[in-house]
C-alpha cells in the first residue's frame, strides 16, 4: 500500500475533527514528529511541561476551565509511567483526559533495547479505553486506525472518558522536514453525536435512498413496531432485516432475499440507519457504500462491517424514529424498487439440500412457535423464506460460532413448556453440542430438525476455498466423515421420538407430522443431505455461480490449486 501520511498524521486529523485543542507536551523523541507538526499548527493550543506528572495535572486544569478534553503526551521508556496518578484522578472525575504515548516499532520485550515499556496492559482505573494503533503498510491497517481512534476521541468528546492512545512513531529522520511539512490526510470520517433535539436532520434524508438495517434485536414493543413502521413508510423506503430481527412490521425486507438470491448490488442505499447487534452477512453488500448513522442505545460505537459512522444517537429507537418521520410528501421510490424486485423470486427445482429443507419448514412450522439457527448455512438458507409473523427466530450470532446452538434451543424449551420450539442445527453444530439432549428437564415441545451432510459443508460452499481446495477442504477444514451412522442411537437412547429422510420424497412425506403432530416425547428428525445437493442448491437460490469473483482472483487460486497437486 503506497500511502505517504504515517499514523501520527492520521491522528493529529482526526484530533482537528473532534475540534480537540489543548496540548500538554513532555519532550522527547518518540513523540518528536507529533510535537513537531501541532507546534506549526495554529489550530493547537500547545504547552511544554517537561515533568510528566506535573503535565497531567496541567491538563486536567485545561479541562476544569475548558470543559473540554485536553492531551498529554510523552515519549518511551519510563514517561508514560509518570502519567499514571493524573489519569486515576481523571477517571474518577470523569475528566476527559487523552493520554498520547508512542512506541518504537522496532522494539519489544525479546530485544533486549532502551526505552522499551510493555504498555499492553494497565490498571482498570486509569482509563476508560485504551488503543494500540499500527503502522500503516495496508488499507486493513488504516481501517483498524481510524476505527480505533475514533472509539478513543467519540469517548473523550462525547462521554467525557479518559482515554489512552498508544500510536507508533515515525522515524523517518531523512524525510523529517517533509513529514512535518506535507500537510493532513482528508480521507478520516469522525462521529457526530446527538442525544435529543435532532428533528432538524429530516433534511439530510431528502431526496435520498434510505434504507434501515436490523440485526439480531431483541423483541420489539407493539410502540415500538409501529415508530419504525411509520418512519419506512413515511419516506417509502425497505426496512432490511434477518429473521433474527424479530421486527414484523410494515417494508420488511429479507436481507438475504436481496443481496444473496437477488444481488441487487446496483440498488444499495444512500444512507442506512443501522440498529441492533451482529446480522446477517448479506448486510455488507447494503452497506458497501451507504453513510451509515448508528442508533447506540447505550451510546457505544459499534460499526458495522468496519463501514464509517457518521452520526450516532444515544436514544432509545422509538424516540429516533418518531422524531424524524417525514411528515411532508416529498418521498422517494427506493422501497417501490426493491419490493419489485423480491416480488418476482420464484424458487427453483431444488434437491434435497438445507434450502429446499428450509422452504419446507418455512410453509409447515406451526403459529407463535419459535425456531433457533445454528449459524452460517442454516441460517443463510432460513433467511430465504418468509415466515409467519407470530414465530420468533434466534441465533447465537454475540460470537458465531460452533458453541451452544442445541443447549440454547433447549433453554427455549424449558421456558415453556405448552410453547412448540424447533432448531435447525447443522451436524457439526449438533454433535459438538449433543450431551444436552440426556438433560431430565426436556419436555415433548422440543423438535430438532438435524441437516446432516457428514462435515461443515459450509466451508465447500466457500467460493475462494472451493476453487482452490476442492475436496482437500474435506480433511482438516470441513471435518467430513465424521458421525456417519447419524443420531439415531443416541437420539433414541435419551428418549426422543427419531425420524429420518435421505430422500425429497421422505422428508416431504414427514415435514407436517414433525412440525404439526403432537408427541408425548421429543422428536429429533435427522435428514441427510449430500455436498453436491448443498452446492446445487445454493446456486439454484442465488441464480448465479462461483464465477461472479473477480477473474484475477479465480485465477490466482487456480495457480495454488495446481501447485497443491
Amino acid at each position: 500500500m503506497k500511502n505517504d501520511f504515517s499514523t501520527v498524521h492520521y491522528l493529529i486529523a482526526l484530533l482537528k475533527a473532534y475540534g480537540v485543542k489543548n496540548i500538554v507536551s513532555s519532550p522527547g523523541i518518540q513523540n518528536a514528529v507529533f510535537n513537531a507538526i501541532v507546534q506549526d499548527d495554529e489550530y493547537f493550543n500547545c504547552y511544554s511541561v517537561i515533568d510528566e506528572r506535573s503535565a497531567g495535572y496541567v491538563a486536567i486544569g485545561l479541562i476544569n476551565e475548558t470543559e473540554k478534553p485536553a492531551i498529554i503526551t510523552c515519549t518511551g521508556a519510563t514517561a508514560a509511567r509518570n502519567y499514571m496518578s493524573s489519569m486515576t484522578e481523571a477517571f474518577y472525575r470523569n475528566c476527559p483526559l487523552i493520554a498520547i504515548t508512542f512506541y518504537d516499532t522496532n522494539l519489544s520485550k525479546y530485544s533486549l533495547s532502551p526505552q522499551y515499556t510493555d504498555r499492553t496492559v494497565s490498571q482498570n482505573d486509569i482509563k476508560y479505553l485504551s488503543v494500540h494503533l499500527k503502522p500503516i503498510s495496508s488499507p486493513e491497517d488504516l481501517t483498524y486506525n481510524l476505527m480505533a481512534i475514533n472509539d478513543a476521541l467519540f469517548r473523550a468528546v462525547y462521554k467525557m472518558q479518559v482515554v489512552h492512545i498508544n500510536c507508533p512513531a515515525c522515524f523517518d529522520w531523512d524525510g523529517i522536514k517533509n513529514i512535518v511539512s506535507m500537510g493532513l490526510p482528508e480521507n478520516v470520517w469522525s462521529i457526530n453525536y446527538y442525544r435529543d433535539n435532532f428533528s432538524e436532520l429530516k433534511s439530510e434524508l431528502i431526496n435520498k435512498k434510505i434504507a434501515i438495517f436490523i440485526g439480531s434485536h431483541s423483541k420489539f414493543t407493539q410502540n415500538e413496531t409501529e415508530a419504525i413502521s411509520e418512519f419506512a413508510t413515511s419516506w417509502n423506503i425497505p426496512v432490511f432485516c434477518d429473521h433474527t430481527s424479530h421486527y414484523y412490521g410494515k417494508n420488511k425486507i429479507l436481507i438475504t432475499q436481496a443481496f444473496t438470491v437477488k444481488r441487487n448490488l446496483n440498488q444499495s442505499a444512500d444512507l442506512v440507519i443501522d440498529i441492533g447487534s451482529i446480522g446477517e452477512y448479506a448486510s455488507a453488500a447494503l452497506l458497501k457504500n451507504a453513510q451509515i448513522w448508528r442508533i447506540s442505545t447505550d451510546g457505544e460505537l459499534k460499526a458495522r462491517n468496519n463501514r464509517p459512522v457518521t452520526k450516532i444517537f444515544n436514544c432509545s429507537e422509538e424516540y429516533f424514529f418518531k422524531t424524524l418521520k417525514n411528515t411532508n410528501n416529498n418521498i422517494g421510490k427506493y422501497y417501490n424498487e426493491i419490493i419489485a424486485s423480491i416480488e418476482d423470486i420464484k424458487t427453483p427445482e431444488l434437491p434435497l439440500c438445507n434450502a429446499f429443507i428450509c422452504e419446507n419448514l418455512a410453509k409447515y412450522l406451526p403459529e407463535n412457535s419459535s425456531l433457533h439457527c445454528s449459524i452460517l448455512n442454516s441460517l443463510r438458507n432460513i433467511n430465504m423464506f418468509k415466515l409467519k409473523d407470530s414465530i420468533n427466530v434466534y441465533c447465537n450470532v454475540g460470537g458465531f460460532g460452533i458453541d451452544g446452538a442445541v443447549s440454547t434451543l433447549v433453554g427455549q424449551a424449558l421456558a415453556n413448556s405448552d410453547k412448540k420450539v424447533f432448531g435447525l442445527i447443522g451436524d457439526l453444530a449438533f454433535f459438538y453440542d449433543m450431551n444436552i439432549l440426556g438433560n431430565r428437564h426436556i419436555k415433548s415441545n422440543l423438535r430438532i430438525l438435524l441437516v446432516n451432510n457428514v462435515g461443515g459443508t459450509e466451508f465447500r460452499l466457500n467460493p475462494v476455498l472451493e476453487v482452490a481446495l476442492e475436496s482437500k477442504t474435506d480433511n482438516l477444514i470441513a471435518a467430513a466423515g465424521h458421525n456417519k451412522g447419524g443420531a439415531k442411537g443416541w437420539a433414541e437412547s435419551c428418549g426422543f421420538h427419531y425420524m429420518t429422510a435421505n430422500t425429497k420424497e421422505t422428508f416431504s412425506s414427514q415435514i407436517d407430522a414433525f412440525c404439526n403432530e403432537n408427541f408425548d416425547k421429543p422428536v429429533l428428525f435427522e435428514v441427510f443431505t449430500t455436498t453436491e445437493n448443498e452446492q446445487k442448491g445454493l446456486d439454484l437460490m442465488r441464480s448465479y455461480n462461483r464465477n461472479h469473483l473477480e477473474e484475477g482472483v479465480i485465477n490466482a487460486y487456480k495457480i495454488i490449486k495446481k501447485g497443491l497437486k
